[in-house]
């Protein structure tokens, strides 16, 4: 077996990844950098700005823009639901999808919560002491969490579900890094609008 020293392709820092990191933080210059079969490059990543100064950390969230239409009608015990699911997902959104290592039902409410709040994010100059977790979820991964979370929002529904079938369309796709402070609950991010 042979190992190879991964260094940094801006300022050639050694850099040591888990194994299942697939973007990393340079200690040395802070870029983020992505590591796949091709070799390593340097990613771009937005800085979400900060509700309040000096956040403990930057969690990675891939975040995307598309819509969900549903192929068929469903089954229902009222009016209510079904209108509620015809007006809530046809409108294009954003996507909020935690890329660090965690639970997987902790990432299903996060997803929860941020489609339903809608955060603007705009970014600002990444600060010089910002430190981020390492990504370890693909954007592939991140599209299958987001199917898994759009089946378990409708199935919370109070209607008769037996099938769900829908399209999503996703248009884009960015790496984004939310100021956030841990807490006795998890994470909590310093954004506006959470």
């Amino acid at each position: 077996m042979k190992l190879l020293l991964l260094r940094c392709p801006r300022c050639n820092h050694a850099l040591t990844p888990g194994n299942d990191d697939v973007v990393v933080q340079c200690p040395n210059c802070h870029a983020a950098v992505g590591i796949s079969e091709g070799g390593l490059q340097l990613s771009p990543a937005h800085y979400a700005t900060p509700t309040q100064p000096q956040p403990e950390t930057w969690l990675p969230f891939w975040v995307y823009r598309g819509q969900v239409t549903f192929q068929s009608p469903r089954p229902q015990a009222g009016p209510s639901p079904q209108q509620e699911a015809q007006t809530f997902w046809p409108q294009p959104r954003h996507f909020y999808i935690p890329a660090w290592a965690g639970e997987l039902a902790d990432a299903r409410d996060l997803v929860a919560d941020l489609l339903a709040k809608q955060p603007l994010l705009s970014a600002v100059t990444p600060p010089e002491d910002a430190v981020f977790l390492p990504v370890a979820l693909t954007t592939e991964d991140g599209h299958k969490l987001l199917e898994l979370v759009i089946v378990s929002l409708e199935a919370q529904r109070k209607d008769w579900l037996e099938s769900l079938k829908f399209d999503l369309r996703l248009d884009s796709e960015a790496l984004w890094l939310l100021p956030a402070r841990s807490d006795s609950d998890g994470w909590s991010l310093l954004i506006k609008g959470v």
